[in-house]
């Protein structure tokens, strides 16, 4: 029965707490792996991001980003999802004549999900799902000084962000689904009057599941449009470089779910974008995760 709910339903994206383009901090939340199944699940998630920085057309530095994630979800009732990140990050930039490296712990993230619709047939296969996600970031992460150049790398912003997330799934054939995910990331201003752009992200996304070996395979495919706002001090607007800019990324995902484990590897590659007038470019992002389910009592009954 546990295999019967979960075909036709898995909910799959490709990260519970995107970055942004300009460096590790938060920036556009997501629902998260199986929206509507109900299972409570802890886990870890390691993620490799990396980026090009360029004056005046020639390569100045390069930044890489390790993001070690502790994740949960926890379902305390059919309709109502509660979920939650903790990030430790390590940044590097790499210069010609130097390099500087940060390492601490980010802002923690938690969001309340509710389910809206939620149609089945006869069988107990999800054929529509629609539900809306609310959350904060709050800013408890090592945070950079108030003149530093090297902000970005920095975990934490010391800063609010207020998050929405609307997803959309429906089951097109026996082993497909099709999700649509809307996000908004609204961000507060930090103590030295800094603030990063809201961000506004749409994702389309193929889902693929079927049954393999004692479990399932899970293998996702889509594409995901980001648009960052520019950051201000002071409320007003910045010189040079801001962190505005768009990027059309194509995302894909595989996943093994066991009876009580789920393994997945997420890629992310940016096939158009532009950020700070084309001087940053964000390369490959990589995702290795391992989860731990634990079913509800709800979906015993």
């Amino acid at each position: 029965m546990k295999w019967i709910t979960l075909y036709g339903s898995v909910i799959l994206t490709f990260s519970s707490w995107s970055c942004d383009i300009c460096g590790g901090v938060p920036g556009n939340a997501s629902i998260g792996l199986m929206a509507s199944t109900q299972f409570h699940m802890i886990g870890l998630k390691s993620t490799m991001s990396c980026y090009r920085s360029y004056l005046s057309g020639i390569l100045h530095s390069r930044e890489f980003l390790l993001q070690q994630e502790l994740t949960g979800r926890w379902q305390p009732a059919p309709k109502w999802q509660i979920m939650a990140s903790i990030p430790y990050q390590f940044s590097i930039q790499q210069r010609d004549l130097g390099q500087d490296a940060v390492a601490g712990f980010g802002d923690p993230s938690w969001m309340v999900n509710r389910v809206l619709v939620h149609r089945k047939d006869s069988l107990n296969i999800t054929r529509s799902f629609l539900s809306i996600a609310l959350g904060v970031k709050v800013p408890l992460g090592k945070r950079a000084p108030e003149k530093s150049m090297i902000r970005n790398l920095y975990p934490g912003t010391g800063a609010w962000n207020l998050n929405a997330v609307l997803l959309y799934t429906t089951r097109l054939k026996r082993q497909v689904s099709w999700q649509q995910e809307g996000s908004i990331s609204y961000k507060f201003s930090d103590s030295y009057g800094f603030r990063y752009g809201n961000t506004y992200s749409l994702a389309s996304t193929l889902v693929w599941n079927r049954k393999a070996g004692l479990g399932r395979l899970i293998v996702g495919a889509g594409l995901r449009l980001d648009d960052f706002e520019a950051s201000t001090l002071h409320s007003m607007g910045m010189s040079g470089f801001n962190n505005q800019g768009v990027s059309l990324s194509s995302q894909c995902s595989l996943n093994y779910m066991g009876y009580r484990w789920l393994w997945g590897v997420n890629l992310k590659n940016p096939l158009v974008q532009n950020f700070n007038q084309g001087s940053m470019k964000q390369g490959l992002s990589a995702s290795l995760s391992i989860s731990y389910l634990l079913i509800s009592q709800h979906q015993k009954k």
